[in-house]
């Protein structure tokens, strides 16, 4: 019952990422769903250029600039924060 009681600290759903390029929009992310629990490991497992850089780095607002969540939800500890602005000045942003 333990188990039952937590509450997600990370949820993401449907969510998809798109980057927009010289040759058009590239989409990384397709529709990916995920959630965490308070105690939990998650691990994100893939072939090189699957997207996996890309999900995470949406999942902690650092997009680079030409990137942007096209659709779904990001939610921490309950809070809608998919919108809320990028964190583009993080000392461990890359540029």
């Amino acid at each position: 019952m333990e188990e039952q009681s937590r509450t997600y600290i990370l949820e993401a759903s449907d969510l998809s990422v798109s980057f927009e390029t010289d040759a058009g929009e590239v989409q990384a992310v397709r529709d990916v769903s995920l959630s965490l629990k308070e105690g939990e490991v998650l691990a994100i497992v893939g072939e090189s250029g699957c997207g996996k850089s890309v999900l995470c780095k949406s999942l902690m607002k650092m997009l680079p600039e030409n990137a942007r969540i096209k659709s779904g939800k990001i939610l921490a500890n309950g809070i809608d924060i998919t919108c809320l602005p990028a964190k583009r000045n993080h000392p461990h942003h890359s540029r």
